[in-house]
């Protein structure tokens, strides 16, 4: 990591990528979306406000989708159905009440 910057956040999966949230200090700050494979090798993305937002949400989103266990019996159908979009639906009326297994 340069010296102008600061790690928010980040998180290294089983195959040792590691996916951060990276502050660089310049003006104004730019905030930036940092992948980094095993061997060192980084890409880096520098995203507006607006699109963290939009990552953001969807990944709250599909937190609490994800926590259903899915299965495939459609590939097709689940490719159509399987939308930012439908995800928050789903979220906002799984929120709405309260089910009983």
């Amino acid at each position: 990591m340069e010296s102008d910057e600061t790690e928010l956040l980040s998180e290294t999966n089983a195959g040792q990528y590691k996916f951060s949230i990276i502050a660089k200090f310049t003006n104004p700050v730019k905030y930036m979306i940092r992948i980094e494979e095993p061997d060192g090798t980084t890409a880096n993305y520098v995203c507006t406000i607006e699109g963290f937002k939009k990552f953001g949400e969807l990944l709250l989103d599909l937190h609490s989708f994800a926590e259903e266990k899915l299965y495939i019996t459609n590939t097709k159908q689940l490719k159509e159905a399987l939308t930012p979009e439908n995800i928050k639906t789903y979220i906002k009326f799984k929120n709405s009440a309260k089910f009983k297994k």
